[in-house]
């Protein structure tokens, strides 16, 4: 920014010596430093607060670029296609676990429910909703409000 020189530095001492004297230059040297010191880093802090800035809104452009690149490539319909296929799966995979079980213990599974709702039947023979949900027959009392 400045080009100060060697010699340059040496008048700017020797005047400085001249007119503070040998006992006030050290002093005045000393807070001369402090002064350049904290400078030095409240531009050191503004360029890094920059440079953060600058990031984040290089991040920001990138995730709304890939967010328009995402809404592009999948569209609601595949969405839905995708789900169908993993409610398909997750059928044949019921199907498959309850021709595995043994004919004396079968799991009825619905998915609308939750694990405690599921029952296991001990006998098979006696079950005759043929893998259809019939709501528990345990009606307990419900809490009046």
């Amino acid at each position: 920014m400045f080009d100060i020189g060697f010699w340059e530095l040496c008048i700017i001492a020797i005047v400085a010596l001249l007119i503070l004297g040998p006992e006030r230059l050290p002093l005045a040297a000393r807070t001369a430093g402090l002064w350049i010191a904290k400078g030095r880093r409240l531009i050191g802090n503004v360029k890094n607060e920059i440079d953060r800035e600058l990031q984040l809104d290089e991040l920001r452009q990138r995730l709304k670029d890939e967010e328009i690149k995402i809404r592009e490539d999948i569209g609601l319909e595949d969405i839905k296609g995708f789900a169908d296929n993993t409610i398909a799966d997750a059928k044949s995979f019921h199907t498959d676990l309850n021709s595995d079980l043994s004919s004396d213990k079968k799991v009825e599974l619905d998915p609308t429910n939750s694990d405690e709702d599921n029952k296991t039947t001990e006998d098979a023979s006696d079950d005759t909703s043929h893998g259809e949900y019939e709501p528990p027959t345990d009606q307990s009392e419900k809490p009046k409000r």
